[in-house]
């Protein structure tokens, strides 16, 4: 059995076009995509002045979501032994594929230039056999690489949702479990798929309140290494 888990649109992407053009935005993009090879991740801490005409802004700029998320999970007993796997897929329709051998760098600042590069680049390393990918992927056409498993959205609790203190009717085969890889909004996929009325899919929860995708993900590994390793 191999668990997976998925952090769908998440808050990581390139500073969008559309504000490269801006006067204190242009010359740093030039300079930085020249000189480093890499782009220039958006953040909401640096670049929020600007983000104001973006669609969707409350869901975009916060690559410290996806970092905190994997930091609690990379580490984890259960990727080295290939039973868990874990997927990223970005607000901008883009997946990377974290190989179970990789660990993220502990040093944010790190994390933020390895990405800014993956993502510009896509590929790490540039030349040679790459560690990691993007590939362009909505997440429905992800999902349908896991047709065949059991789809779990974790989420705040409401109507739609069960809260559940423990996996153990839930992992009898291999699973996929969805997190939101960003700070607030909707999960747009629920309106563009079919996934609400397939009988492989629920939403559930395991909070009793609205957690950061980080302390869902710990909690979650928690509940994953109690089942499986112990």
């Amino acid at each position: 059995m191999v668990v997976t888990v998925i952090f769908f649109e998440s808050a990581l992407e390139l500073i969008p076009e559309s504000l490269r053009t801006h006067s204190l935005i242009r010359k740093e993009w030039k300079t930085t995509t020249r000189k480093r090879n890499r782009g220039i991740l958006l953040d909401t801490a640096i670049h929020g002045s600007f983000m104001t005409n973006l669609p969707e802004k409350e869901k975009r700029g916060r690559p410290d979501i996806v970092f905190y998320s994997l930091l609690n999970l990379l580490y984890s007993p259960l990727v080295v032994n290939h039973a868990l796997k874990i997927i990223i897929h970005t607000y901008t329709e883009h997946c990377i594929h974290l190989p179970s051998h990789w660990r993220i760098p502990v040093n944010y600042n790190r994390f933020v230039g390895l990405f800014s590069q993956l993502l510009y680049r896509k590929r790490i390393p540039v030349e040679g056999e790459p560690i990691l990918s993007v590939t362009r992927c909505t997440l429905g056409e992800l999902l349908q690489e896991f047709s065949e498993s059991k789809i779990y959205l974790l989420e705040s609790p409401n109507e739609n949702s069960e809260i559940i203190t423990s996996l153990e009717y839930l992992l009898d085969d291999d699973v996929i479990f969805l997190i939101g890889g960003f700070q607030s909004g909707e999960a747009s996929f629920l309106s563009n798929t079919n996934l609400t009325v397939n009988q492989n899919f629920q939403q559930i929860s395991i909070y009793n309140e609205t957690k950061p995708a980080w302390t869902i993900a710990s909690r979650l590994l928690h509940m994953l290494e109690d089942q499986l390793l112990f």
